[in-house]
C-alpha cells in the first residue's frame, strides 16, 4: 500500500474499527496491522475532494486476476458488512486491504495464506463519493 488516498470520514472509521478489533480473538492482527500501516501513510481527503478513480469503503469493484484472467466484482465493507456470499469483502481480508485507495488501472499484488495474488482494477463500478453518497 503506497501512495493511496482515503477519505477522512473512512480513515476514522477504520480506526475506530481497528482498536474493536484489539478485543477480538478471533480477528488476524497480521491484516488488521497491514491496514493499519497503509492507512496511517496515506494522503486523507474531505470525502467531496476523493477523484472518482479511487477505491474507497462501501466501492464496488470489478478486479481480473493476473494468473487466470477471471474477473469478480466486490464491494469492501466494514468488518460488521461482511457477507461473502453476496461478495462483500471485509476490510480486514487481505484482498480488501490492498484495493484500499489504489485506482483504476493499477496492478497489485497481496499474500494469501497459500500463495501471492496479483490482481488489476478493471473497473470501479461504485464509488460513493462519485455517487454524492458522501456519508457511506
Amino acid at each position: 500500500m503506497t501512495n493511496l488516498i482515503i477519505n477522512k470520514l473512512d480513515y476514522q472509521r477504520l480506526i475506530d474499527r481497528v482498536v474493536q478489533a484489539k478485543s477480538d480473538p478471533t480477528a488476524s492482527f497480521k491484516h488488521i496491522r497491514t491496514l493499519l500501516m497503509g492507512v496511517s501513510q496515506a494522503t486523507l481527503l474531505e470525502p467531496s475532494d476523493i477523484p472518482a478513480d479511487v477505491v474507497t469503503m462501501n466501492s464496488l469493484v470489478k478486479i481480473r486476476y493476473l494468473d487466470n484472467q477471471n474477473t469478480l466484482n466486490i464491494r469492501l465493507v466494514y468488518p460488521e458488512q461482511a457477507n461473502i456470499s453476496q461478495r462483500q469483502i471485509s476490510i480486514f481480508a487481505p484482498l480488501a486491504t490492498a484495493l484500499l485507495g489504489c485506482k483504476k488501472g493499477d496492478l497489485i499484488s497481496f499474500a494469501t495464506p497459500a500463495r501471492t495474488v496479483k490482481i488489476q482494477i478493471d473497473a470501479i463500478l461504485y464509488q460513493p463519493e462519485a455517487a454524492g453518497d458522501l456519508s457511506l
